[in-house]
């Protein structure tokens, strides 16, 4: 372990004493909080050092086998470039830091790729800024993404998550080696998913103490894997239109069959009836509308997972186009959902974007069809 040395004008050094942690909240947690960048964005990324917006500290998790909120993660995170960076911190003293805490973070990223929706991460960071109108002033500057709107900068941080493209951090005043091998091995394996541990190394100076912290986890070999993942990423995520849409499912991890249910439901608005009353608009997603309902706002999404999401956070009263036809269609459609087996994660009456895996809807493809097109009918000429 390197030593730390204060330097006279002389040029005489003496060593500084290394500080054990004692209290995790306030030595590290609440250290972190106040100080971000100690997450050591320069040492990920020396050409393009990332930067930090705080979604949310302790950030609830849901537990997949009853629905309710039942662990948290000490910090939720996200980058310029909206890749969700998820934090834990421990006391090297903990005999958590070591195997635990690899299984625990593991089982948090898995959960949050699934049930974490855009409507939800927003409202989180809003509170964190200090209210919507201090997060809206501040994404156009911070963001690095092709949309830079709140609306678009947290629909990408779904999709990130969705695709598994996240950061798992473990934040330790000192790392024992068992820990320090297991993120090494992950983080080569990975391509999406970046798994790093940082070292906050922290030294007594008189009455003050000096933070000094430190990346692992990043092995020149996982730097080049990452590296070409980026920029795949990059370059389809400005692409957009149905060719660019088609070439992104094709690579995903979804099967022949849920591939092919894909391309059912987005045929289905090529033909009457459901062509007289629907369209697909295609952004980096397939976004389904009903515009003789509401003219430019998406229903719902098929998104290149295979995924659907239900974008009920953009069908409420705030805005001036959603009056009471579009909340009667807006509850017709979930309910609709609900009668055809499909479980609605949270209450679509308030603002919230509920995904639909395809093992859910793929069965269920025709009357979903036959549901937008009674939507459609009934509503449309109200």
């Amino acid at each position: 372990m390197s030593k730390v040395y204060l330097m006279d004008q002389n040029a005489q050094t003496s060593e500084l004493e290394r500080v054990r942690c004692k209290d995790e909240d306030k030595e590290l947690q609440r250290l972190l909080e106040g100080n971000p960048r100690l997450l050591s964005g320069e040492q990920m990324d020396p050409d393009n050092p990332r930067e930090w917006l705080l979604i949310k500290r302790e950030m609830p998790v849901t537990d997949p086998s009853s629905g309710a909120l039942r662990w948290s993660i000490d910090f939720f995170y996200v980058d310029q470039f909206a890749i969700p960076t998820l934090v834990e911190c421990k006391r090297c003293a903990d005999t958590r830091s070591r195997r635990e805490v690899i299984a625990q973070m593991l089982e948090y990223a898995a959960n949050g790729h699934h049930y974490w929706t855009a409507s939800e991460m927003r409202s989180y960071a809003e509170a964190a800024a200090g209210g919507g109108e201090a997060l809206a002033a501040l994404l156009p500057v911070f963001a690095q993404t092709e949309d830079r709107t709140v609306e678009g900068f947290f629909t990408s941080i779904e999709q990130n998550l969705r695709e598994a493209k996240m950061r798992l951090v473990f934040f330790l005043d000192e790392s024992p080696y068992e820990l320090r091998s297991l993120v090494d091995f992950l983080n080569r394996q990975m391509t999406n998913t970046e798994v790093l541990l940082i070292e906050a190394r922290q030294y007594q100076y008189a009455s003050q103490r000096v933070v000094v912290p430190w990346l692992f986890g990043y092995t020149e070999e996982a730097r080049v894997v990452k590296r070409e993942t980026r920029k795949e990423a990059q370059t389809s995520s400005g692409e957009r239109g149905p060719e660019a849409y088609w070439k992104e499912v094709e690579k995903c991890n979804a099967s022949p069959d849920v591939k092919s249910a894909m391309r059912s439901f987005v045929s289905a608005f090529e033909n009457p009836p459901l062509s007289n009353l629907g369209v697909i608009w295609w952004g980096k997603n397939a976004l389904v509308g009903l515009p003789k309902l509401v003219k430019n706002r998406a229903l719902c999404s098929l998104n290149r997972n295979g995924s659907l999401s239900l974008c009920f956070d953009y069908w409420n009263e705030k805005y001036p186009d959603i009056g009471d036809k579009q909340l009667s269609a807006r509850d017709a459609f979930a309910n609709g959902l609900l009668d055809l087996g499909i479980y609605l994660k949270k209450d679509w009456k308030m603002p919230c974007t509920i995904s639909v895996g395809s093992d859910e809807w793929m069965p269920r493809l025709d009357g979903i069809i036959a549901l937008l097109i009674r939507i459609g009918e009934k509503y449309a000429d109200e």
